[in-house]
């Protein structure tokens, strides 16, 4: 009695426990995480350098500035190689923001007329009688 029961036990343990891990899957995974690492690792040395780079550039941008080259000539009453003030960096970059805003809507304006001609004329060129006024 002990024995059969021992060997039912053995069996249902073995039963419960499954098939063991295919070793192939197991190997693929491995491999697709190492990749996935190695791809993470040349992302992140790739975002260091872009950093290291942009860092670069606004020391050097801080250093035009202090030398009061950065070309702030119409600036009234300030000290020479001071930081401008917020205000004066509004006031600019609004200016910039605005003229080309302003160059945006001429390039658009002059698109819009371009296609606007385009389809005049495309129906002339098809043979077509030219669209009355609530026809499209």
């Amino acid at each position: 009695m002990k024995r059969f029961a021992a060997l039912a036990l053995v069996l249902f343990l073995s039963a419960c426990g499954g098939p063991g891990p295919d070793a192939g899957r197991l190997d693929a995974l491995e491999a697709e995480v190492r990749t996935l690492k190695e791809e993470a690792g040349t992302r992140d040395k790739a975002f260091r350098e872009e950093l290291a780079q942009v860092r670069r550039n606004l020391d050097a941008i801080r250093a035009l500035l202090e030398s009061g080259q950065g070309g702030d000539t119409d600036r009234e009453g300030a000290v020479p190689g001071a930081a401008p003030s917020d205000e004066e960096l509004d006031a600019k970059a609004k200016s910039f923001v605005s003229e080309n805003l302003d160059r945006l809507m001429a390039l658009t304006r002059k698109l819009l007329d371009k296609m606007e001609s385009e389809l005049d004329n495309k129906p002339r060129e098809a043979g077509e009688p030219p669209a009355k006024g609530d026809e499209i």
